[in-house]
Order: C-alpha cells, then sequence, then structure tokens
C-alpha cells in the first residue's frame, strides 16, 4: 500500500511492490497493477468488434436523422447517399446542410466523425474509427 503523508521519523517498513504503476493521473489516481493483460477482456474486446455492421441509407429529409444516431448509438458505420440533396439548388442545399448539422450535433455525445467521401456520399463512423 502506498502512503501519501507519514509522519517524521516513521521508518518505511512497508515496500511498495515494483510491478505496480501508477497512472497518470496524479497522486490521486488508483494503483493498477499492469503484471499481464486479462484474456477473457480481450476476447470481449474482440467479440465486440466482430458485431460492427455498415449501414447505407438514402438521405432525404429529417426524419432519417433518428436512424443514422441510433446506428452510431449500437457503434455501427453509416454511409448517407446525398445526391438526391446535392443537385445545386439552393434550397436542397439549405436543407442538405441543416440535416447534417443534426446529425453532427446529435451524435457529438457519442463522438463521432463525419466526412464526405465524394460529392455524392457521407460517412458517419463511432469514435473507434480511424480514417
Amino acid at each position: 500500500m502506498r502512503y501519501l503523508f507519514r509522519r517524521r521519523g516513521e521508518e518505511n517498513s512497508h515496500e511498495e511492490p515494483t510491478n505496480l504503476v501508477q497512472s497518470g493521473l496524479g497522486i490521486f489516481s488508483p494503483i493498477v497493477d499492469n503484471t499481464q493483460p486479462d484474456p477473457a477482456h480481450e476476447c470481449r474486446r474482440l467479440q465486440e468488434l466482430e458485431q460492427i455492421f455498415v449501414r447505407s441509407k438514402n438521405l432525404v429529409s429529417l426524419d432519417d436523422v433518428p436512424f443514422v444516431v441510433d446506428q452510431i448509438k449500437n457503434g455501427n458505420i453509416v454511409l448517407l447517399d446525398i445526391s438526391r440533396l446535392n443537385d445545386g439548388g439552393d434550397q436542397t442545399h439549405l436543407e442538405l446542410k441543416r440535416i447534417i448539422e443534426r446529425i453532427r450535433g446529435e451524435t457529438r455525445s457519442y463522438r463521432a466523425d463525419l466526412a464526405l467521401v465524394n460529392d455524392n456520399c457521407v460517412i458517419v463512423t463511432p469514435p473507434f474509427v480511424k480514417f
């Protein structure tokens, strides 16, 4: 056990084990044993990664936003076809911008990323996907 406050003259009769490592949160962080990774935990992580799906959706209106949010909440990747809203008209361009901002706002708490793949496709990914 690690003692933060000791009295003067108190001997260090308790030695700290060498395999314990303190995390980067400072003196108030718990001491963690970093001897070997837990194989059961690693298997659970692999099972979670097997459950990822790539979903596609034709984006038409604001009614499609809950579908995207539910898929991101479940850890899936969503490809959005925006060709109907990206036809060059001012009205559809404003609607597309409004829909994308709504998706960005509602998936912000899940730390989702949005990226434009090409002129007709947007990808929305969970935070563990790097691109």
